[in-house]
C-alpha cells in the first residue's frame, strides 16, 4: 500500500534526487562562509553534480566531501587568481570609462576580455574535477570544451546570468530568493550545466559497464538491419 514511499519508486526516486540536491547546496553554502574556500566547495558541488549526472544516484556528503579534499589546493588558488584578475579588470574598466577619446573605446576591449574569464572560470572548475592534468592542460580542456560548442556555452551561461538577474529585480522578493539559492539554487543551475557539460565530457572519460553494453547493443542491432537490408 506504500509502495510509493519506496526508494525504488518513481516517488522515492523524485525525493532522493531533491534530498541530494538540498545537501550538496547546503555544503557548499558553508562553504561559501570562509570565503577562501569557495573554489574547493564550487569543485565538490560539481564532483557531486557530474557524478549524479552519470551514475543517477549518490551520496552527496561523502561525494562533496571528496571533491572538496581533492580539488581544496589548486581550487582555492584558480579562486583567488580569478579574483585578483576580476578587480583588476574591473578597476581598469571604470578607470577607462572616465578617460577622453580614443581611450574611451579600450573598454570594449576590457569587456571582451571579461567575457572570456567569466566563461573560462565557469568551465574551468568542473573541467577540474572530471579530468587528470596540471593547470595548463586544464585550461586548455577548458577552452576547448567552451568554444567547441558555443550553443552549448550560451545556455551554461545563460543558467548563471538570468537566475541572478531575476533575484535582483524584485527587491521585494529578495527574502524568498535568498532563501531558494540557500536551500537549492546553486545545486540547481550546476545539476543543470552537469547535464550540458556531461554530453561532451562523456566522450573523453572512460565508459561505464552500463555504457559499453549499450554500446554493444546498438552495434548489433545496426549489424542486423544491415544483414537484413
Amino acid at each position: 500500500m506504500l509502495r510509493f514511499l519506496d526508494n525504488d519508486s518513481p516517488f522515492g526516486r523524485i525525493c532522493g534526487f531533491l534530498g541530494t540536491l538540498i545537501a550538496a547546496n547546503l555544503m557548499f553554502v558553508v562553504s561559501l562562509i570562509p570565503v577562501i574556500t569557495a573554489g574547493a566547495g564550487l569543485c565538490g558541488l560539481y564532483y557531486t553534480m557530474l557524478k549524479l549526472v552519470r551514475y543517477k544516484e549518490v551520496n552527496p556528503f561523502e561525494t562533496f566531501w571528496q571533491g572538496f579534499r581533492d580539488n581544496f589546493k589548486r581550487a582555492t588558488l584558480t579562486a583567488l587568481g580569478i579574483a585578483v584578475l576580476g578587480v583588476i579588470l574591473v578597476l581598469d574598466l571604470r578607470i577607462s570609462a572616465q578617460m577622453p577619446g580614443l581611450l574611451h573605446y579600450y573598454t570594449t576591449v576590457l569587456y571582451g576580455v571579461l567575457i572570456v574569464v567569466a566563461v573560462l572560470a565557469i568551465y574551468l572548475f568542473p573541467v577540474m574535477v572530471a579530468f587528470e592534468g596540471n593547470m595548463r592542460e586544464l585550461l586548455k580542456l577548458s577552452v576547448y570544451f567552451a568554444g567547441g560548442n558555443l550553443p552549448e556555452t550560451l545556455m551554461i551561461a545563460v543558467l548563471y546570468v538570468v537566475p541572478m538577474l531575476l533575484t535582483y529585480s524584485n527587491r521585494a522578493m529578495l527574502p524568498l530568493a535568498a532563501f531558494l539559492w540557500c536551500l537549492c539554487g546553486f545545486a540547481v543551475i550546476a545539476f543543470c550545466s552537469s547535464m550540458i557539460l556531461m554530453r561532451r565530457f562523456r566522450r573523453h572519460l572512460e565508459p561505464l559497464a552500463h555504457e559499453v553494453q549499450a554500446a554493444n547493443e546498438r552495434k548489433i542491432l545496426e549489424e542486423m538491419r544491415r544483414l537484413d537490408g
